[in-house]
């Protein structure tokens, strides 16, 4: 709204504020009327909501009597609009954290719970590692070269970073049920959480890599096969063991791409 006000009339970037106001003010509705109705009602309502704040962007924030705008209308400062998706990032790693911290302290500390919140930290560094030494810098290079800028960011940003988020998500509950039963056999359900998650987060990656610059990371690629291909271990490892491999297997990626990075930055003597 700030936008559509302090934009003057004849700028180019009026009409688009005004376009994304009216898409905001309409799933905003959405999103209050379902904080207020029954719970049933609030599901579909809450749906609808996110349903609308995902498509406006794909249709140029369409609204009857403006028209819609093309990605090329959008101006993207590259290095703002990288880092406040890396925050995003970096909020989601810290809700993880916290509900490890939250789940440990209700639990009978002892050596084997301890592990388990180690490996539960290990694993959220490992993530923030893959994302922002290689993924943060690199993406913020090519949008800021890109010839549409826009579209790559709508694309790259608005969509593909919601399986690396939902990943997170995913390990953090993963973390809690690693935390909570350490020394038990998962079930089916809790073997996916453990192997989905991280496996979730490197297919985002792959994904929004090749979006970003047409190229697949083999790496990170190969790096959830593997996780995946752990699932035969369920049936005799302990969620404790099982996590602690899934963290193995982030920690050699990590290893992997940071040593080819260095490597390919070296200033030959």
């Amino acid at each position: 709204m700030f936008n559509v006000y302090a934009t003057p009339r004849e700028n180019d970037f009026h009409i688009v504020f005004r376009r994304i106001l009216a898409g905001s003010l309409a799933s905003g509705a959405l999103w209050l009327a379902g904080g207020f109705a029954t719970q049933d009602a609030r599901t579909w309502l809450w749906i609808a909501a996110l349903a609308a704040d995902y498509l406006a962007p794909s249709l140029g924030y369409w609204t009857p009597r403006l028209g819609r705008s093309a990605t090329t209308d959008w101006e993207i400062e590259a290095a703002h609009f990288a880092e406040r998706f890396q925050l995003f990032i970096i909020i989601a790693l810290g809700e993880s954290i916290v509900v490890t911290g939250a789940t440990t302290s209700s639990a009978a500390f002892d050596l084997v719970i301890g592990t388990s919140l180690m490996v539960a930290f290990a694993t959220s560094a490992a993530l923030w590692w893959l994302y922002f030494d290689e993924v943060g810098w690199r993406a913020q290079r090519f949008l800021s070269r890109a010839d549409d800028s826009g579209r790559l960011a709508r694309a790259a940003y608005t969509y593909l970073h919601t399986p690396i988020v939902a990943g997170i998500i995913v390990i953090a509950v993963a973390d809690e049920v690693v935390i909570a039963h350490p020394g038990s056999t998962p079930s089916t359900i809790e073997l996916a959480v453990i192997l989905g998650g991280p496996a979730l987060y490197l297919i985002g990656h792959t994904l929004f890599r090749l979006r970003m610059i047409r190229n697949v990371s083999r790496k990170r690629l190969a790096a959830a096969v593997a996780i995946v291909a752990l699932a035969p271990l369920g049936a005799v490892l302990t969620s404790l063991g099982l996590a602690a491999c899934v963290l193995a297997i982030l920690i050699v990626l990590a290893a992997a791409e940071t040593r080819n990075r260095l490597a390919d930055t070296a200033i030959p003597a």
